[in-house]
């Protein structure tokens, strides 16, 4: 059992042409790769789960332990703990269900107390093959991806930058980690350099690991997710008086106008960065096309001899 075969294109997920097609669910909890059985997948998913949790305890060990501790609401508007919160719940639910796909296929046979409620809160939904549900949850795998990318670029690419043009002092302003480049991440100071790791990096390159090794997803559809953080963002300003971002408070940047330039290229790298997750997820459907083709022929072949 826990060396199950993979979806594939004979007795399991249809080829890339084939109008058919399994649940986005099911497909989380495969890995398209012949090298990665269940029993392994299980494995490397609690793998980064384990790090993902043990890196959120030290992540709030860190926020509660600085000088400058703003409201604790204020963090929840912050957009790298949001998009790292959306990485945690989506290992959270997929490992759910591909340990209980693979060690308790049948939920049902347990019937009443509490292990019985904590398998079927960890299963796989009843009714896969619900569009709605399909929609919804694909919905939130490429707002996760999505987001992870666009916190990274921001970061590295805007945030540090402007940062070291204003000599920016990291207890003066900012939620999290938003200093000037890490400069030695073994010597004094490394914990921090650490979460920052964590926080802007770690996070994009799981979810790179998650498209090309770990499911079987097809490129699912584009979101308009970017403008509804801007709008839970407005929110938090409102709320707390902190701006999640240096580019949303006007007089860091000079104008209104310049607010809304920003904005605009916010708005416009939500696109861009689903095209690199499309890319990637091509690139992995290119790669395992060959191997499902050569799997289809060997079992054309056999059912011909039988």
């Amino acid at each position: 059992m826990d060396r199950a075969p993979l979806l594939n294109a004979v007795d399991g997920l249809p080829g890339p042409n084939v109008l058919q097609d399994h649940p986005a669910f099911l497909r989380a909890t495969h890995s398209p790769w012949r090298w990665i059985p269940q029993n392994v997948l299980v494995l490397f998913r609690g793998l980064v789960l384990a790090y993902l949790i043990a890196t959120g305890v030290m992540i709030i060990d860190y926020i509660f332990s600085r000088d400058t501790f703003f409201p604790l609401p204020a963090y929840f508007f912050d957009f790298a703990i949001d998009s790292y919160i959306l990485v945690l719940l989506y290992h959270i639910i997929t490992f759910g269900w591909t340990f209980t796909h693979l060690y308790y296929p049948h939920v049902e046979d347990y019937d009443g107390g509490l292990e019985s409620r904590v398998l079927a809160m960890m299963s796989l939904p009843r009714h896969m093959s619900c569009l709605r549900r399909q929609f919804y949850f694909t919905l939130f795998y490429t707002v996760t991806v999505v987001s992870a990318f666009m916190n990274s670029v921001i970061y590295f690419f805007i945030t540090i930058p402007h940062n070291e043009n204003d000599g920016f002092d990291d207890d003066d302003d900012g939620l999290l980690l938003i200093a000037p480049p890490i400069t030695d991440i073994l010597g004094e100071g490394w914990f921090q350099a650490y979460i920052r790791l964590a926080l802007y990096a770690i996070p994009s390159a799981i979810m790179i690991f998650e498209m090309l090794w770990l499911n079987s997803i097809k490129r699912p559809i584009l979101t308009v997710f970017a403008g509804l953080y801007l709008g839970w963002a407005a929110l938090g300003i409102y709320l707390t008086g902190r701006y999640p971002f240096f580019f949303l408070d006007e007089d860091e940047v000079g104008s209104r106008e310049a607010v809304v330039a920003y904005i605009i290229g916010f708005l416009a790298l939500a696109p861009i960065l689903y095209v690199l997750m499309q890319g990637f997820i091509a690139l992995r459907e290119g790669l395992t096309r060959s191997q499902a083709e050569e799997r289809a022929i060997i079992a054309a072949q056999e059912a011909l001899e039988t």
